[in-house]
């Protein structure tokens, strides 16, 4: 178990590589991605630095590409690697609905709800018939040959944190529904799809 202290440290650490855009860098000077992003802004949220999450989550709304997408990878002034990762881009959803559950506020939920509705349809365009997604799309937008396990495991669950944030803010999305049902059933008892 991590103390309080440690806790509070590692926000600290967190923070600190956060740039001014709210970008969260893995390190100093490295470059960033946005499930990774995702999870140090989760971090912050935990520690209880909720002002430097959100500035996490404006990067979010700021770069997201109008097909709901962001890109591979970024660096401090611009983007490193231009693919599109379809479980990279899903987990903002998980992040947002995170977010909600530990601090409460509505008006986040709501002002993130349209980063997460056009996230969560870039990312169903790639869902297969038989339920699987493909794992990304190159920057010419070909998308790719083959579905990871891995990521379509993170997907599922974005698509279920996704259909909570639309539920609590009583919207209904039924292509969501039955997008994670057809997502779980492949994960399930679909090997050979992987």
């Amino acid at each position: 178990m991590l103390t309080p202290a440690q806790i509070k440290a590692t926000a600290a650490s967190i923070e600190a590589d956060q740039l001014s855009s709210g970008l969260i860098l893995w390190f100093a000077g490295g470059h960033a991605d946005p499930w990774n992003h995702v999870e140090a802004a989760m971090a912050l949220t935990v520690a209880g630095r909720h002002d430097a999450a959100e500035r996490a989550y404006d990067w979010l709304a700021a770069t997201q590409h109008d097909d709901g997408s962001w890109c591979n990878y970024y660096l401090a002034d611009g983007i490193e690697e231009p693919r599109r990762d379809t479980n990279v881009v899903a987990y903002a959803a998980a992040g947002v609905w995170h977010h909600y559950l530990v601090t409460g506020d509505r008006g986040f939920l709501e002002s993130m709800f349209p980063v997460v509705e056009a996230a969560l349809e870039f990312v169903l365009r790639f869902q297969q018939p038989t339920g699987e997604v493909l794992w990304a799309m190159d920057p010419d937008g070909t998308p790719g040959r083959f579905a990871l396990l891995t990521g379509s495991s993170s997907i599922h669950l974005s698509l279920r944190c996704g259909i909570a944030v639309a539920a609590e803010l009583g919207k209904d999305r039924p292509a969501w529904e039955r997008a994670a049902l057809n997502l779980a059933h492949a994960i399930a008892d679909g090997e050979h799809l992987f």
